[in-house]
């Protein structure tokens, strides 16, 4: 009895994928797509590239292409075919996210300070990823996997999780990363931002009778008009806890420790010594328990 034989059919789990770089590509990156069939022998075969259904390229193990508008998605299909009549095929859908990594500091400003609160040891710190997928979508509605340091957060996947909080540490950057995941359990795209941390920084205003705080600082050459000036220190980018923790605080004046006593601690008033001179300021704000939160400065101040 005579047989047909037939080629075997080998399908596209087993035998040919496609690998994409970057995994998760922005609108308008550049990707390389890399074909995967080195598991079956591919001697003598014909590869084909095809894009929306339009071949674009011939016999190449890989193919680049420019990702689309947020929302349009581009079908990739490469197609082998063996010298024994077998074609293989694989296909990947390069859809482009954008996510925004939105960085929040609870950190200390003045109430006339427009800038942003900026993170610094010891601080705590709230990162936020907002997913833009084209589609108008609520970021809650995915699950995220958050890793601070390359340590899982929360125990892992968390639904409508879009954000993470953590206290900073001695580092000057901290990696943080977030897989963001859909309904389906599939990863639609990942992200790694490096958080950086600031050292505190401490300024002095003059505070006028009439017209309050100044809202510049005083820097160097200052010179007061006057009998007296009332001078305020203000710590910038230290964790706001601080204020809650009874901090230590401690004034110098050429050199040497003073006790202040302006009921509010941060407030001190200097009175002229003579025709002429001048004064060297040193103010300093520590939480005795905690050894990251603290800022001194010194400032030199005319008459």
């Amino acid at each position: 009895m005579t047989h047909a034989q037939f080629p075997s059919t080998l399908t596209q789990e087993n035998t040919s994928t496609i690998t994409s770089l970057p995994r998760h590509p922005e609108p308008g990156e550049t990707v390389t797509l890399t074909l995967n069939d080195y598991s079956i022998n591919t001697n003598g075969a014909t590869t084909r590239w095809f894009v929306n259904g339009v071949m674009v390229s011939e016999n190449e193990r890989s193919l680049q292409l420019n990702a689309g508008a947020l929302g349009n998605s581009t079908a990739v299909i490469v197609r082998t075919s063996l010298p024994n009549g077998t074609t293989l095929e694989a296909a990947h859908t390069v859809t482009p996210i954008r996510v925004d990594m939105l960085i929040e500091a609870d950190t200390l400003t003045p109430a006339f300070y427009k800038g942003r609160s900026i993170p610094s040891s010891g601080s705590l710190v709230r990162v936020t990823a907002i997913p833009f997928t084209g589609v108008d979508r609520d970021p809650e509605t995915y699950s995220y996997t958050w890793k601070v340091k390359d340590k899982v957060q929360t125990g892992g996947s968390q639904y409508g999780g879009n954000s993470v909080t953590f206290t900073s540490g001695f580092e000057r950057n901290m990696e943080v990363s977030v897989d963001i995941i859909d309904t389906d359990g599939t990863i639609i795209t990942s992200e790694t931002i490096y958080v950086p941390l600031s050292d505190p920084e401490l300024h002095y205003y003059e505070i006028n009778p009439l017209r309050g705080m100044s809202e510049f600082a005083i820097g160097g050459g200052f010179t007061f008009v006057g009998d007296e000036i009332r001078v305020r220190a203000e710590p910038y980018f230290i964790s706001s806890s601080l204020l809650n923790e009874n901090p230590h605080r401690e004034w110098k004046l050429n050199g040497s420790t003073i006790k202040n006593p302006s009921g509010d601690l941060q407030e001190i008033t200097l009175r002229k010594q003579g025709d002429s001179g001048s004064f060297q300021l040193e103010f300093h704000i520590r939480n005795l328990k905690q050894l990251l939160q603290g800022v001194k400065k010194s400032v030199t101040i005319s008459f």
